[in-house]
C-alpha cells in the first residue's frame, strides 16, 4: 500500500514537471513571450499579486457562487428524472434523444442561445446545468439499473414498497456512481463556467469576466491572462481535491 502511495505521489510530481518543462521550453522558444506565452514564474508572480486583491477574490466567489448554484440544479433535475427513468423503461427511452442533443450541441451556440434567453448574468449558469446533467443523469441511471434483480425482488416479496425501495437500495446503490459523475461534471461545470463569463462578455465579475478584462485593458500583456487562468486551475484543483478526500473518507465512512 505505501509502495502503491508512494507511486501515486511520483506520478504526480513528474506530471508536473514535464509540464513546467514543456511550458518553459515554448516560453523561451517565442521572442516576445509577455505578449504570447509568458513563463511560469512571471505567471506566479502575478498570481500573487492578483491574489493579494479584493478583486480577485471577488470574482472567485461569484465564479463558486455560479457554479453551486448551477450545479445545485442540475443534480436536483438528474435525481428525480434519474431515478424516474431508471425504473421507468419509457422515460429512459424518450431521454435519450435529449441527451444526445445536449451532447452534441457546440457549447459555443449554447452560450450565445442563453445569451439572449436569460441575459448575460444567467447564461453561465445555465451553461453549468446543461453540461453537468447528462453525466449526472447517466450516473443515476446507472446505478439503477446495475441493481440485482434478484435483490429487488427479495425486497418486495418481505412487503417493501416504492418508498421503502428507494430509500433502502435505490439511493444507497447509486450513491458511487453518482459520487463518480460528481467528480467528473463539477471540474468540468467549472471550465464551463468560466468560458461563459467570457463569451457572454460580462466584465463585472467573474473569473471568466476578469480573463476578458484584462485582455480588453491590454492586449499586448498575456501575464495577467495566465495568471487568472492558473487561479482558475488551482481552484479547479482544490474542488476536485476536496471531493475526492470527501469520497475517501466520508463516504467511505458510510
Amino acid at each position: 500500500m505505501r509502495k502503491f502511495s508512494l507511486n501515486k505521489y511520483l506520478e504526480a510530481i513528474t506530471g508536473i514537471v514535464l509540464v513546467l518543462v514543456i511550458w518553459l521550453a515554448i516560453s523561451f522558444s517565442i521572442d516576445e513571450r509577455t505578449m504570447v506565452f509568458p513563463d511560469p514564474w512571471k505567471t506566479v508572480e502575478e498570481s500573487f499579486r492578483l491574489l493579494g486583491t479584493s478583486y480577485t477574490w471577488s470574482c472567485i466567489g461569484f465564479t463558486l457562487l455560479r457554479v453551486v448554484i448551477g450545479f445545485a440544479i442540475s443534480f436536483a433535475l438528474a435525481l428525480v428524472l434519474g431515478i424516474l427513468a431508471g425504473n421507468i423503461s419509457f422515460i429512459r427511452g424518450a431521454f435519450k434523444p435529449i441527451l444526445s442533443v445536449l451532447k452534441s450541441i457546440p457549447t459555443a451556440a449554447l452560450v450565445f442561445m442563453f445569451l439572449v434567453l436569460v441575459g448575460a448574468r444567467r447564461a453561465p449558469v445555465m451553461m453549468v446545468v446543461l453540461i453537468s446533467f447528462p453525466i449526472l443523469y447517466e450516473a443515476v441511471v446507472t446505478g439503477i439499473q446495475n441493481i440485482d434483480e434478484s435483490v429487488m425482488m427479495a425486497a418486495r416479496v418481505d412487503g417493501a414498497s416504492g418508498i421503502k425501495l428507494l430509500g433502502n437500495i435505490e439511493l444507497p446503490n447509486i450513491g458511487s456512481y453518482l459520487a463518480v459523475g460528481v467528480a467528473s461534471s463539477l471540474g468540468l461545470s467549472f471550465k464551463i463556467e468560466i468560458m461563459a463569463e467570457i463569451l457572454t462578455g460580462d466584465t463585472k465579475n467573474g473569473l471568466g469576466s476578469a480573463i476578458l478584462a484584462a485582455q480588453r485593458n491590454d492586449p499586448t500583456n498575456m501575464v495577467p491572462i495566465f495568471a487568472y487562468s492558473l487561479i482558475a486551475i488551482l481552484m479547479s484543483a482544490l474542488v476536485s481535491f476536496s471531493l475526492l478526500l470527501f469520497k475517501k473518507y466520508v463516504l467511505r465512512l458510510k
